[in-house]
């Protein structure tokens, strides 16, 4: 069953759908949260401009794989057991 979900093609689209609005999300709440509001200078400086910003995509990028990974295959295992 695992071999299966993970070598198909829908499993996949899945993962980067998923991956990506969970990176969208997880940057916005984590934006507010650490600088109280909307506010691009600040992120300017302290992300970008220290050059922290590789730092800060890949570790959007990893988040958002790994929750796309485990909410795809929750949602593909599901789609597998109700079809049998």
């Amino acid at each position: 069953m695992f071999k299966t979900i993970i070598s198909s093609k829908r499993y996949w689209i899945t993962v980067l759908r998923l991956g990506l609005i969970a990176m969208i999300l997880l940057g916005f709440v984590t934006h507010i949260m650490e600088y109280g509001g909307i506010t691009s200078d600040t992120f300017m400086d302290d992300k970008i401009n220290n050059g922290r910003w590789v730092r800060y995509l890949i570790s959007r990028a990893v988040g958002g794989l790994a929750y796309g990974m485990i909410q795809g295959y929750y949602f593909e295992l599901r789609k597998h057991k109700s079809n049998r």
